[in-house]
C-alpha cells in the first residue's frame, strides 16, 4: 500500500488529498541537519533542505549525532520509560535545569517548578488549568472573608449595636435596588443576591490577536483564528482577544471586565458596604513572537505594558514559548530579549531535540498549589527516556556560554540580510520580512487584485502560501510552509546548523520564486499540482502581465431604477479551458491541466470574477458577477453516475452562501451546477432567490431553430423534430413548444436506466400538454391540431371535458396509448434509444447532459439544422468542419442589452457582448426585481413564455447564432 493511499485512506483523508492537490504528497524517509530525504519516481533518493524545522522543533537540526548517541545510550541502559507513581530522577533534573536557565536569563531569583507533558498544547492547557486554580482558590478565601464579615455586620445590625453607613445604598450595584426604609435584612439579602451573581462569574482569559496557543479543547479557545476554533466555541473557556499594538484597550478591558463583591466593614457601631475586588480574570497569555498568526515579534514596550496590566489587576502572565524559546531567537526565552518576565512558561517543540515528545509549563514556586501534582497528570509524561533528552538539550543550548545562542544570532541576521535584498529587488512582490534569529517570516503582498485567476484564486482560498510551498518542493527541493493563520507569510525556521551555502540556495529559489509571481507565470505553479509524470513543458520565467486583458467598462449610464447584485455559479467546462481562464498555462497538456482539475478536489472554490454591469433600456442595472468553481464536466458526470453528490451540492451552497454575503439578491446556477442539485431544489439558502435558468435556455432554442430553419430557407411546419437528451425536463418543454409548431418530432434517450420510462413521461407530458392547448379553444397549429381530429378528442370535448377538470391528469397517457392502438405506432412522437434516429430529422436539438461529446457528422440529415444547448456540447468541436452543410448554433446565447460582456478569461464559446441563456436569466431576475426562485425544479411551458416576453422588455435577446466552436 503506498503512502499517499495509506496515510489518506486510513488517517487524514482531508489533508492527504490536498497535500496531492499541492504537490506536497511525499513520504521522506531520512534526515540530517537541515535536509530531508525521500526516493523519486524512479526510485532515486532526493535531498530536499528543510527550512520548516518541524514547525520550530528542530533548533539542533534533524538527528544531531550528540543527541541520537545518547538517545542510544539511554535505550541500552534500558532506562525505564514506565514507571508512574515513584520519584522521576530525569524529570527532576531537568525540572532543576529549566529553571536554572529562566533564573539566569531573567534575572528572577525565585525558582520555577515544572509540570511535564508531551506536546505545546498540553503545556498551555496545564498552565491555563493551573492559573485558574490559582484563581478559583483566591476567590474562595476572598468569598469566605466577605461571608465572615457580613455575617459580624449582619448580627451587629440586628442587636442594634450598630447602623447602617447611608452611603451604602448610593453604591452602583445597590443603587436604585433598595432603600432605607426596606431594613436591614432587605439590604442584606440585596448584598447576598449581588454577591452570589459576581461568585458565578464565568472566568475570563486574555490573548493577543493573531494568537495560535494550540488545539486541543481549551488552548484552542484562546487561539485567535476562527477556523480553528469556531466549532468549539460552546466548549468553554471565555477569551478576549487584544490587539498587539493597541495596548491603550487594556484598562478599558479592565474596566469592562471587573467584578466586585460587596464587603462590610464594621467600625464605631457602623457599617459600611465596600466594594473589594474579585478575581474574574485568570490569566494573559502572550507569544513573544507570533509564529502562526504572521510571525509577528513583540516590543519591548508592549511587552511592558503587558506586565504592568497583569500587576495591577492582579493576574497571571502566561508566557508561551514553545515555538519561540530554546534558542529559536537567539536566546533561550524570545521573552527575556525584550525584558519581560512571566509568571507561567510554557515550553516544547525543540525541548524535545528532534527526537522526544516532550513539554513542559513551568510556574513560579510561590504561586504553585500542592494539589496541582494529583488534579493534572499524563500517563506518558516524566519518563526518563524524553526527561533525559531534553536535559541534554538544555546542556547543548547552555554549553560554551551560550555559543548555540550566538550562533543562532548570527546565522539569523545573514539570513535576514539576504531576504532584505531581496525585498529590495522585489517590492512589488515582497510586503515585509519580520521575525527574529531564525524566527522569520516572509510576508508576500495579496495578489486578490491579480490579472492571473490561479493566483487571485489561491488568494481568495488562502491558499497562496501552499501553492507556492508545492512549487518551492517540487522545483527547488526546498520546504517552506506558510504560517497557518497568514497564507501570504512564508515561514522560514532552519536549524543553527544553516550554512552560507543554504543561505544562497534558497536566494536563488526564492529570487525565481518571486519573479513567477511578478510576471504571473503560473505554469511553474501549477505543473507541481498536476501529473508529475508529463515533463514540464519549459523552464524559463516568461511575463505574462500583459497577456490577460484588463477589465475596464467604462463609465457607467444613467439609469433610472435599482442596481441589484446577482451570481451565477459557473464550472470549467473542459480544464483545457484554463487556457483562457490563465494564458501562462497555453504550455501545459491537456492532460497536465485535467490533472490539476481533478487534483483541485478538495479545494473547488475560486474567487468571483469582477461584476459586469448590465443595464436595461427599463432603467435598472445589476452587477453580474461569477463564483466559479474549480471542477470540470468530467467530474460532475461522475457525481452523478455514481450518485455521490452530497460533496458536490455543499460545494455549490457554499458558493451561493458566499454570493448572499456579499450582497447578491440571484444566484443562478447552470451547466452541471443546476444538474446536480436537481435543478436547484437541494439547496438551503435562505434571503436570496435562486434559478437555474432553464426557462429562457428553452426560449432562445426555440428561437435559434426558428432562425436556423429560415436561413435554410424551409418552414419549421414542415419539418421533423429530433431531440437528444429527451428524458430531460429541458428538452421536454422544447418538445412541448415545438409540438404546436410542427407535426412530428423524434424523443431521443441515452440507453441508461431508466431513460426509457423517463421518455414515456416525456411523451405524456407533451401529450397532457396538447390537450391543455386543445381544450382551452382558439386557433391550433402543429400536433395539438392533428389530435383535435382525432373521434377521441372530439369526444372529451362532446363531453365538456377541459385541462382542469377531475380527472384529466392523466390525458396525455390517455391519448399516448390511444394514437398505439388505433394506429399501431405512435404517427407524431416517436422513441428511439438510438442517435442514429438523427437522420431522419431536418431540426435536431442537443441537450443531452453527458460530460463529452458524442455526437459527429455522420449522425445527421444532409442541411439539417442543429441547436446545441449542452453545456459541455453534445457535437464534437470540429462537428462544422466535417459537415459545412448543416447550420450548427450554440442555441443557449443571448445578446445584452448594450454589448456587456463578461471579463474576456471567463467567456469560454461566448463573445464580447454575450451570456449563456441560463446567466441572462440570472441578469434578468435582478434586473426585473424578481425576488422569489424562477427556474426551480421542473419547468413550464408558460414560465418559459412569460420569462421570454421579460427578456424582450429588458433588450435581451437571441445572440447571432454561431456555426463552429470559438475556443
Amino acid at each position: 500500500m503506498s503512502a499517499t493511499h495509506a496515510f489518506t485512506e486510513y488517517v487524514q483523508p482531508q489533508m492527504g488529498r490536498v497535500f496531492t492537490a499541492l504537490g506536497l504528497d511525499i513520504e521522506y524517509e531520512r534526515a540530517e541537519g537541515n535536509t530531508l530525504y525521500h526516493r523519486d519516481d524512479q526510485g532515486e533518493l532526493v535531498p530536499v533542505l528543510d527550512l520548516m524545522g518541524g514547525y520550530g522543533s528542530l533548533i539542533l537540526g534533524h538527528n544531531h549525532p550528540e543527541i541520537v548517541a545518547h538517545a542510544k545510550e539511554l535505550l541500552d541502559q534500558q532506562r525505564p520509560v514506565h514507571a508512574q507513581f515513584s520519584l522521576r530522577g530525569e524529570a527532576g533534573r531537568l525540572g532543576a535545569a529549566l529553571s536554572d536557565v529562566v533564573r539566569r536569563e531573567t534575572g528572577i531569583k525565585e525558582p520555577y517548578l515544572a509540570t511535564f507533558g508531551n506536546s505545546g498544547a498540553e503545556a498551555v492547557e496545564a498552565a491555563v488549568k493551573h492559573a485558574e486554580l490559582v484563581r478559583v482558590t483566591r476567590a474562595a478565601a476572598l468569598a469566605e472573608e466577605v461571608g465572615a464579615h457580613l455575617e459580624a455586620a449582619g448580627d451587629a445590625l440586628r442587636r442594634g449595636t450598630a447602623t447602617v453607613d447611608p452611603d451604602a445604598y448610593q453604591l452602583p450595584a445597590l443603587q436604585g435596588q433598595i432603600t432605607p426604609a426596606a431594613g436591614v435584612e432587605a439590604l442584606l439579602a440585596a448584598v447576598g443576591a449581588h454577591n452570589a451573581a459576581a461568585l458565578a462569574t464565568k472566568p475570563l482569559f486574555l490573548a493577543l490577536e493573531r494568537s495560535f496557543h494550540g488545539k486541543l479543547v481549551g488552548s484552542v479557545q484562546l487561539t485567535y483564528n476562527a477556523g480553528f476554533r469556531a466549532p468549539f466555541q460552546n466548549l468553554g473557556t471565555r477569551v478576549r482577544f487584544v490587539p498587539m499594538d493597541r495596548p491603550e484597550l487594556l484598562d478599558r478591558i479592565a474596566e469592562d471586565e471587573r467584578v466586585v463583591l460587596l464587603d462590610a466593614e464594621l467600625a464605631d457601631g457602623r457599617v459600611r458596604i465596600v466594594e473589594r475586588d474579585f478575581p474574574a480574570l485568570t490569566a494573559f497569555l502572550v507569544e513573544p513572537v507570533q509564529g502562526e498568526g504572521g510571525i509577528h515579534a513583540l516590543t519591548a514596550e508592549q511587552g511592558r505594558a503587558i506586565r504592568l496590566f497583569c500587576n495591577k489587576v492582579g493576574t497571571a502572565l502566561i508566557i508561551d514559548e514553545v515555538q519561540s524559546g530554546m534558542g529559536r531567537c537567539g536566546a533561550f526565552l524570545a521573552s527575556s530579549l525584550i525584558g519581560l518576565r512571566g509568571d507561567y512558561y510554557t515550553l516544547s517543540k525543540s525541548l524535545g531535540g528532534g527526537l522526544a515528545k516532550v513539554s513542559a509549563m513551568l510556574v513560579r514556586r510561590s504561586l504553585y498549589q500542592g494539589e496541582f501534582d494529583l488534579i493534572h497528570s499524563s500517563t506518558f509524561a516524566m519518563d526518563d527516556f524524553s526527561s533525559a533528552i531534553g536535559r541534554k538539550v538544555v546542556e547543548m543550548l547552555e554549553a560554551d556560554d551560550g555559543q548555540v545562542y550566538r550562533q543562532v544570532t548570527e546565522r539569523g541576521e545573514r539570513l535576514l540580510e539576504m531576504l532584505a535584498d531581496l525585498k529590495s529587488a522585489y517590492p512589488d512582490v515582497i510586503e515585509d520580512i519580520r521575525g527574529k534569529g531564525l524566527f522569520l517570516g516572509v510576508q508576500l503582498r495579496e495578489q486578490g487584485e491579480a490579472r492571473s485567476m490561479v493566483l487571485r484564486g489561491s488568494a481568495y482560498t488562502g491558499a497562496l502560501g501552499y501553492l507556492l510551498s508545492g512549487y518551492l518542493l517540487r522545483q527547488e527541493r526546498i520546504r517552506i510552509a506558510p504560517t497557518g493563520s497568514a497564507g501570504n507569510v512564508l515561514r522560514i525556521q532552519p536549524s543553527a546548523r544553516l550554512t552560507d551555502q543554504e543561505i544562497e540556495r534558497l536566494r536563488g529559489a526564492l529570487d525565481r520564486l518571486c519573479r513567477i509571481l511578478r510576471y504571473e507565470d503560473t505554469l511553474h505553479l501549477v505543473h507541481p499540482a498536476s501529473d508529475r509524470t508529463i515533463p514540464k513543458p519549459r523552464a524559463e520565467i516568461r511575463d505574462f502581465r500583459g497577456a490577460i486583458e484588463g477589465y475596464e467598462q467604462g463609465a457607467p449610464r444613467d439609469i433610472t431604477g435599482p442596481v441589484r447584485k446577482v451570481a451565477f455559479v459557473n464550472h470549467l467546462i473542459t480544464p483545457a479551458h484554463l487556457r483562457q481562464v490563465d494564458p501562462a498555462l497555453a504550455d501545459l497538456s491537456d492532460a497536465a491541466l485535467r490533472s490539476f482539475v481533478l487534483g483541485m478536489e478538495p479545494v473547488k472554490k475560486a474567487a468571483p470574477y469582477p461584476a459586469v454591469r448590465i443595464d436595461s433600456p427599463l432603467g435598472s442595472a445589476v452587477e453580474f458577477a461569477l463564483y466559479p468553481l474549480m471542477v470540470g464536466s468530467e467530474q460532475m458526470g461522475r457525481y452523478l453516475a455514481s450518485g455521490d453528490v452530497a460533496g458536490i451540492r455543499a460545494d455549490v451552497e457554499e458558493r451561493v452562501q458566499a454570493a448572499r454575503a456579499d450582497g447578491c439578491e440571484v444566484a443562478g446556477l447552470g451547466m452541471y451546477t443546476s444538474i446536480v442539485t436537481n435543478n436547484c431544489t437541494s439547496l438551503n439558502v435562505p434571503g436570496i432567490a435562486l434559478t437555474s435558468g432553464n426557462a429562457l435556455t428553452v426560449a432562445m432554442g426555440v428561437r435559434a431553430m426558428e432562425r436556423g430553419a429560415r436561413d435554410r430557407g424551409f418552414e419549421v411546419a414542415d419539418a421533423t423534430l429530433a431531440v437528444v437528451g429527451a428524458a430531460g425536463n429541458i428538452a421536454s418543454v422544447y418538445s412541448q413548444l415545438f409540438a404546436e409548431k410542427l407535426g412530428k418530432i423524434v424523443l431521443v434517450g441515452s440507453r441508461r436506466d431508466g431513460s426509457a420510462r423517463r421518455l414515456r413521461n416525456t411523451v405524456h407530458g407533451i401529450y397532457q400538454e396538447c390537450w391543455a392547448r386543445i381544450a382551452a379553444g382558439g386557433e391550433l397549429t402543429g400536433i395539438p391540431a392533428r389530435l383535435a381530429e382525432e373521434p377521441l378528442i372530439a369526444k372529451w370535448l362532446a363531453d365538456g371535458a377541459s385541462a382542469e377538470g377531475a380527472g384529466d391528469a392523466d390525458r396525455g397517457k390517455e391519448i399516448a396509448a390511444y394514437l398505439e392502438e388505433r394506429y399501431g405506432t405512435d404517427p407524431f412522437l416517436t422513441v428511439a434509444q438510438d442517435t442514429d434516429a438523427l437522420r431522419e430529422a431536418q431540426l435536431v436539438l442537443c441537450a443531452s447532459n453527458s460530460p463529452e461529446p458524442f455526437l459527429t457528422g455522420e449522425h445527421f440529415a444532409q442541411d439539417a439544422v442543429v441547436c446545441d444547448i449542452a453545456v459541455p456540447n453534445n457535437a464534437v468541436p470540429d462537428l462544422a468542419e466535417q459537415r459545412p452543410d448543416l447550420a450548427y448554433m450554440l442555441g443557449g446565447i443571448v445578446a445584452t442589452p448594450n454589448g456587456e460582456g463578461l471579463h474576456p478569461s471567463a467567456r469560454a464559446f461566448l463573445e464580447a457582448g454575450q451570456l449563456f441563456a441560463c446567466m441572462a436569466e440570472t441578469a434578468l431576475m435582478g434586473l426585473a426585481g424578481i425576488d422569489r426562485h424562477y427556474s426551480y425544479g421542473n419547468i413550464s411551458r408558460q414560465q418559459v413564455i412569460d420569462i421570454a416576453a421579460l427578456a424582450d422588455a429588458h433588450g435581451l435577446r437571441l445572440a447571432d447564432y454561431k456555426s463552429a466552436h470559438s475556443v
